[in-house]
C-alpha cells in the first residue's frame, strides 16, 4: 500500500506556495524543496530577476503545470515551513461568496486555520486578485 504525500508548492513574492499529491515523489526543475511536515512536502518555484507580477490566477496555473496544487496552511506547523520569507506569497483560500469567510479551492471546504497577524487583522487581498489570500511575513525576523 502506498502512502500519499502531498507536496505544496509556494509562490513567492506575487509568488505561491503550492501542494502536491504524487507517488512517487517528485520535485520538477524549477521548483525547490522547502520542507515537510504533517505528510506535505512544501516546494516554491525559482524565480528570476522581474518575476514579481503573478497574478493568483497565475500562481495557480504555475502549480498546476508541474502538477501540484496551491499550499493550504491548515496547522502553525506548516505556516512555519513556509513563513521565512521577507517576500509575500499566494495561498490557497478565497472569499468570494461572504466577506471574511475564505474557502479553499482545493477542496471547497471552508478554511479554518489563520495566522494573519497579533493583531488580528484580516489578509492583505492583491489588487487586482481581490478576495484572494497571500502572505508574508511582518516580524523583524524575516
Amino acid at each position: 500500500m502506498k502512502t500519499k504525500i502531498e507536496i505544496l508548492a509556494v509562490i513567492f513574492s506575487a509568488a505561491l506556495f503550492c501542494i502536491v499529491s504524487a507517488s512517487p515523489i517528485q520535485i520538477h526543475a524549477g521548483f525547490e524543496m522547502l520542507g515537510t511536515t504533517e505528510g506535505k512536502i512544501f516546494v516554491r518555484p525559482i524565480y528570476g530577476p522581474g518575476s514579481d507580477n503573478l497574478t493568483y490566477q497565475d500562481a495557480i496555473a504555475k502549480c498546476h503545470s508541474a502538477g501540484y496544487k496551491i499550499a493550504t496552511l491548515e496547522s502553525q506547523a506548516q505556516n512555519d515551513v513556509v513563513e521565512p520569507s521577507s517576500r509575500w506569497s499566494w495561498i490557497d483560500g478565497i472569499d468570494l461568496q461572504t466577506p471574511d469567510v475564505f474557502f479553499s479551492i482545493n477542496t471547497g471546504r471552508n478554511l479554518t486555520y489563520f495566522n494573519w497577524t497579533k493583531w488580528g487583522q484580516r489578509p492583505i487581498i492583491g489588487k487586482d486578485d481581490n478576495n484572494c489570500i497571500r502572505i508574508s511575513c511582518n516580524s523583524g525576523d524575516c
